[in-house]
């Protein structure tokens, strides 16, 4: 165990935080940090205190061997004759006081070899040098030792002085509004790193030279941690134990471009970094993810709590006392098809209950869509793309429940679906069929559906199947082998679906709509 593993474990002993033991030496919170990852060396002076305020000896928390007296005889070869007397107490005592004092300068002795030697490695072995004083880097163990990238302007170029390396090429962009700047995306692996490359411009601004910014660092592996020896893992009480009530609860992000799947997850900002925030993603309790980002276009209110998405926390718990839900405009049931559509497509950070709020969302309400205002959701120049997606992500989410059976059938009437639209849609139809013979022939048997409805589903079932001959006369066969299984009137209406199944197109107009005209 290294000096600063001991140093951390006696800290956690005495339950108190980075920022209270530095308190107590007169140092920085970053200054522990630092020894407990051996990133520095306290000096003598700070040792002797740690030892104090652990309740241990230098020569114990260094792990500096000591000698240990010989073990004493079991029997003296020399026992006194009745006529002498073995040593007085007293000296045995001043003798024992002798020895702990010599032992203690020989630990202390042994300590300062160590940090002197130390100070005099050569070039090639000297400790990797302090970190910057902020809580916005993550620090790691290179090739070179504890290295480290903080947000903010570099003293070198990309690696920045570390032993990181690319796993693919660049992604750069060169048209963001900033003169001579680029925007790259550095892949290294374990991390992702974005930052600004400014050049040099000799006649606007020739005392500025050609320099790099870091605006963002992610990482979702362990071996990465903030000045506050967080990372990756660390559980919920170690995080609340390092930052305390100055974090933020947040509502867990949405979208496709989300870190790491989380429940929600901690903002930390500092009024004096202007901008400059750490994101800490929770999941099952433990740290999944890890972002550092300068949120400079919002400053130090990036992540204020506004009691909507994000809240203060007190004694380590979010406050939701004061709770307001966001407003929400009266949406049509079309505009809710397509939210929950794009939230099914786009979102990473669903849950499987939201998931399958959304999926029930868009199928049960294509009874009620207007497939023309859908197509006005899609972009301008091609309004179609709206409608076509939509149809092609029903298709591939077969096989269907039996739920999703009926309201597929039930979808064929809605509004605005005609022309190319129908005919797409009974390609769809076709795929309900062929996912559950059995189920789809006992739908259209529900009660409370129109007449009309079930007819519209007869026809357009019959036509998008005459494209898959194959898989028609599977689902055929299932039919017949279900025939027993059926009511009375489901057994009607598989009979009359099968009939519309195999007769030609040219000749379906003439078969009953429903099965009261079915021969007897």
């Amino acid at each position: 165990m290294t000096l600063g593993q001991r140093i951390g474990q006696y800290r956690r002993k005495l339950s108190i935080s980075q920022e209270e033991l530095g308190g107590r030496l007169g140092v920085s919170r970053q200054a522990v940090s630092k020894w407990e990852t051996d990133a520095a060396t306290p000096d003598m002076e700070n040792l002797l205190a740690l030892a104090r305020i652990f309740g241990v000896s230098v020569a114990e928390l260094t792990a500096t061997p000591e000698s240990s007296a010989p073990e004493a005889e079991k029997t003296e070869p020399n026992p006194p004759s009745p006529g002498r007397r073995g040593p007085k107490a007293w000296v045995v005592v001043l003798l024992g006081v002798v020895v702990l004092v010599l032992l203690a300068a020989a630990g202390v002795g042994f300590v300062w070899s160590n940090l002197r030697s130390s100070s005099e490695k050569p070039a090639s072995q000297e400790e990797a040098p302090d970190l910057p004083e902020t809580d916005f880097l993550l620090q790691w163990q290179g090739e070179n030792g504890t290295e480290w990238l903080a947000l903010g302007e570099q003293s070198s170029f990309f690696p920045f002085g570390t032993s990181l390396v690319l796993t693919e090429a660049e992604d750069v962009t060169d048209d963001i509004d900033m003169h001579l700047t680029t925007l790259h995306q550095a892949d290294c692996g374990a991390l992702q790193i974005t930052y600004l490359h400014i050049g040099y411009d000799p006649e606007a601004d020739p005392e500025s030279p050609e320099r790099e910014y870091i605006t963002k660092i992610t990482t979702i592996l362990p071996e990465y941690t903030t000045p506050q020896s967080i990372g990756v893992g660390s559980t919920k009480a170690e995080v609340l134990e390092a930052y305390g009530d100055e974090l933020v609860y947040c509502l867990k992000e949405e979208g496709s471009d989300i870190l790491i799947q989380h429940d929600y997850y901690y903002a930390y900002q500092t009024p004096e970094t202007f901008g400059l925030s750490l994101c800490l993603y929770i999941k099952d309790g433990l740290v999944a993810g890890i972002k550092l980002e300068d949120m400079a276009e919002f400053g130090s209110e990036a992540f204020l709590p506004n009691n909507v998405t994000r809240f203060p926390l007190v004694d380590g718990e979010p406050d939701f006392s004061q709770r307001q839900e966001p407003e929400r405009e009266e949406i049509s049931d079309t505009r809710q098809v397509y939210i929950a559509w794009n939230q099914l497509v786009t979102d990473n950070n669903l849950s499987a209950e939201e998931r399958y709020a959304c999926r029930r969302d868009v199928f049960s309400l294509l009874p009620d869509m207007d497939w023309g205002e859908l197509g006005q959701m899609g972009s301008a120049e091609n309004p179609d793309d709206a409608i076509f997606g939509l149809m092609t992500w029903l298709e591939q989410q077969a096989p269907y429940s039996s739920a999703e059976i009926l309201w597929v059938q039930m979808g064929c009437a809605a509004q605005g679906l005609d022309g190319a639209y129908a005919e797409r849609y009974a390609d769809l139809l076709a795929r309900a069929l062929f996912s559950d013979p059995f189920v789809f022939a006992r739908a259209l048997a529900t009660e409370g559906v129109a007449e009309q409805t079930k007819y519209l589903v007869l026809l357009n079932t019959a036509y998008g199947t005459d494209l898959y001959p194959a898989e028609l006369n599977t689902a055929l066969n299932t039919l017949d082998g279900y025939s027993s299984a059926f009511t009375d009137t489901e057994r009607a209406w598989a009979e009359l679906l099968q009939l519309y199944l195999v007769t030609p197109a040219n000749e379906r107009s003439e078969l009953p709509c429903t099965p009261a005209g079915l021969p007897e």
